[in-house]
């Protein structure tokens, strides 16, 4: 029983503050607290004067509607007077602010309902201890006190029972025990028999004058004169004014030391912080589980969000790096010059460049190479399928100058190259065409015949002399010995019916001219395009007489791509963004809910102790909690997604990022602080009187 307090005080227990300075505990003077109801102002207290000293056991009596729940709030700072001075050790408490209040309630009050106000997510144990966490008391030392507390009250075996699975009674000293959690120097007792039955209701009351034995200060509200009779003061009000008052027993005498001896100390403000985030992830936990179908669909709407958002930037990442690194590998620092020009008059036909003129551009600094394009139609034929395709000069470099791979058979070698032998490699769609499925072109004769034949003047620029026309064309024979294709993940191929030939063999056999239409310049790496780009242009003016060829230059291209394809890829996150904005307002709505149906156990915790911060974390954790998981969940999406397109295809390889899970737990933690800023402003604003009055 409450009586039998384990060991004894330890020897820094001090008199109480009353004690020492001689004064009442509690006073009020004057107090009034005025409500308005539209236009009509109810006076629940007007003009009350008042003193309580340490250690009284007080009943405050009256009638539904005499002022005397008003009067307890007031005296419990769940409310703040309209008027007047509540002193509470010579401290005036009538215009304290919330937080303030909060520390005198935590510090110095202990509160019994008659409904107990119990919250049912905890057990006997967890609801007792509440008190604690808003002291900054570590969790040991919160079940030592709280379990030490619930075997004085004889709940020793029912620690880990929730709520409803106890009596009314138990409930009752489950309540008691958290009164006197944080020491309890003050009681009050609002109607504590009023829900429990006869024999229930008289426990209470025992327990009630064991406490006061113990130098607890009861305050007891009741309308019911047998219950206020138990006190040894009676206050009794009426329309809002004092009408009766014993007051202060001649014998009392104010206790010599704290009631509670063994409270555990109160921690500063950092462990109060630690304590508080353990406890809100704690009660965000539980919240969520305790609405299971609820939290699924709220997190739902952020899963797509957050699955949108990762899928479409891991797909625009994985094309980004595919696309621009096939196209790099064609593009960057390369230049591409060619014979004609827009601006020439109608008409006029540029001659070729000539081999000094190409020579002298590749001979400018940052150039690190020329790749010549040396190409003629031909007719292709195997047995009776004919092709019409480009047949392009080769040399040792093909392979790395042409980005391209060897599908079936081999490269040219040397000694191919060298003698002018009449072999080719095919491109693979070339070989489609003039071969069969199934058959492989590698080892068999293709017949290869240049398409017409060049002019007198054509013959005389290329240095066959004039009036000299070239042969007609005849069907040499030419051994495949391997099948080429672009060297590309994505399958690009630049140019279609395509066959090349060692240099040699094609200006023997197709082309002699030693002029070019067009050829392309390699960069040195790190050289700017536009610098060589001036430089040639001036060369090629000056050696020609004028400005009749174009230019083409890859990086520019590239960058421009590359802006295009990062302003493609913020154009889709922003579409997936709106996926995840309306999952915020999702996770929102079902805050707000949340707040408006937990509004009774934000009032227990005030009346505990809890600060407008303290609940306003709690509830942003809960929103916060929720949006990362729902932002795991979208991110496990989004990866079984990239699995799912990976096995299906090994063009894109999809993947979702370490970097991007920590994004998405970014995201996810800023759409909850974001979304649950305005329902936990609103918790955090709500008056504890107003809290505690709503089922």
């Amino acid at each position: 029983m409450v009586g039998s307090a384990p060991g004894p005080a330890p020897s820094g227990d001090r008199p109480s503050r009353s004690d020492a300075r001689g004064g009442p505990l509690i006073e009020l003077r004057g107090i009034a607290r005025h409500y308005r109801i539209g236009s009509i102002e109810v006076r629940a207290l007007d003009g009350v004067d008042l003193a309580i000293e340490a250690g009284e056991f007080v009943a405050i009596m009256g009638q539904s509607g005499s002022g005397k729940s008003t009067m307890m709030n007031v005296l419990g700072c769940l409310d703040n007077p309209t008027e007047g001075q509540f002193l509470i050790d010579g401290q005036d408490a009538a215009h304290l602010g919330p937080d303030e209040l909060a520390a005198l309630r935590r510090e110095r009050f202990g509160f019994i309902f008659q409904r107990y106000h119990l919250l049912p997510h905890l057990d006997a144990r967890g609801n007792a201890a509440l008190p604690a966490v808003y002291g900054g008391v570590g969790a040991g030392a919160r079940r030592a006190r709280a379990e030490a507390l619930l075997e004085r009250l004889g709940l020793g075996e029912r620690l880990h029972h929730k709520p409803n699975e106890l009596s009314g009674g138990q409930q009752q000293r489950v309540s008691i025990a958290r009164a006197l959690m944080n020491g309890g120097q003050i009681i009050l007792a609002d109607e504590p028999t009023g829900a429990l039955d006869s024999a229930s209701g008289a426990e209470m009351l025992k327990l009630l004058k064991e406490l006061h034995e113990r130098g607890h200060t009861i305050i007891l509200v009741t309308h019911d004169a047998k219950v206020a009779a138990h006190a040894q003061r009676v206050i009794e009000l009426k329309d809002g004014k004092v009408v009766r008052d014993d007051g202060t027993p001649s014998q009392h005498r104010p206790p010599t030391q704290a009631p509670e001896s063994q409270v555990p100390p109160q921690g500063g403000w950092l462990r109060r912080l630690q304590v508080q985030w353990r406890e809100a992830l704690a009660t965000a936990w539980l919240s969520l589980q305790g609405n299971r179908l609820r939290t699924a669909l709220s997190m739902l709407g952020i899963s797509i969000g957050i699955a949108s958002v990762v899928s479409i930037v891991a797909l625009t990442s994985a094309a980004r790096t595919t696309f621009e690194g096939e196209f790099a590998s064609q593009f960057q620092g390369r230049i591409w010059m060619w014979t004609g020009n827009r601006d020439l008059p109608s008409g006029v036909q540029p001659p070729p460049f000539t081999p000094a003129q190409v020579e002298a551009v590749g001979a400018l600094d940052g150039v690190a190479g020329l790749l010549r394009e040396r190409q003629a139609m031909v007719q292709a034929r195997f047995g009776a399928r004919e092709q019409v395709a480009q047949a392009q000069a080769a040399n040792a470099t093909l392979l790395k100058d042409r980005k391209l791979r060897v599908k079936e058979g081999r490269d040219f070698v040397p000694l191919e190259l060298e003698l002018g032998q009449q072999v080719t490699l095919l491109d693979h769609e070339t070989a489609k065409k003039l071969f069969k499925d199934g058959q492989s072109p590698v080892g068999k004769t293709v017949f290869l015949s240049a398409q017409g034949g060049m002019d007198a003047g054509s013959a005389n620029a290329n240095g066959l002399g004039a009036g000299v026309l070239p042969p007609p064309p005849v069907a040499m024979p030419y051994l495949v010995v391997g099948v080429v294709e672009q060297d590309s993940q994505l399958g690009f191929n630049f140019s279609n019916n395509l066959l090349y030939v060692p240099e040699r063999t094609y200006r023997a056999k197709l082309d002699a001219s030693v002029t070019l239409q067009a050829f392309a310049i390699n960069l040195v790496k790190g050289v700017p395009p536009q610098q060589v780009v001036t430089q040639a242009k001036h060369r090629l003016r000056a050696m020609r007489g004028r400005e009749d060829f174009s230019f083409w230059v890859g990086d520019e291209a590239f960058q421009k791509m590359q802006t295009f394809n990062a302003g493609f890829a913020a154009l889709l996150a922003g579409v997936g963004a709106i996926a995840l904005i309306v999952g915020g307002v999702g996770v929102m709505n079902i805050m707000l809910v949340s707040v408006s149906e937990r509004t009774r156990e934000i009032g227990i915790r005030m009346a505990v102790g809890a600060r407008q911060s303290d609940v306003r974390l709690q509830f942003l954790i809960e929103a916060v909690v929720l949006c990362c998981l729902g932002g795991l969940v979208g991110v496990a999406l989004s990866w079984l997604g990239a699995q799912g397109i990976n096995a299906a295809q090994d063009t894109l390889q999809v993947s979702v990022s370490w970097q991007a899970l920590g994004v998405a737990f970014l995201v996810s933690s800023g759409v909850g602080l974001l979304f649950g800023t305005l329902p936990a402003r609103r918790a955090a604003a709500l008056s504890p009187v107003d809290a505690l009055a709503r089922e």
